[in-house]
């Protein structure tokens, strides 16, 4: 797996962990308005984009065969 497909690998899997968890709190959730939970969508979007930016950029800048390969057994 090259260096930017394990970025893309690892935004992806970010991602499908927090829209698991806005599944997994929609009862929590549930007063909230359409409005409000496009917002926390928003949010929570970005917050995960943040966080795997620098080690994205890594990977697809470095594309280290170990590095790599320690991502994909991690993620």
């Amino acid at each position: 797996m090259s260096g930017e497909a394990a970025a893309r690998a690892l935004r992806d899997k970010f991602d499908e962990i927090r829209r698991a968890e806005l599944v997994r709190l929609r009862k929590k959730l549930s007063a909230l308005t359409d409005e409000q939970r496009a917002d926390v969508d928003m949010i929570t979007g970005d917050i995960i984009h943040a966080l795997a930016r620098p080690p994205a950029e890594a990977l697809a800048r470095e594309g280290e065969p170990l590095l790599v390969g320690a991502l994909v057994d991690l993620f």
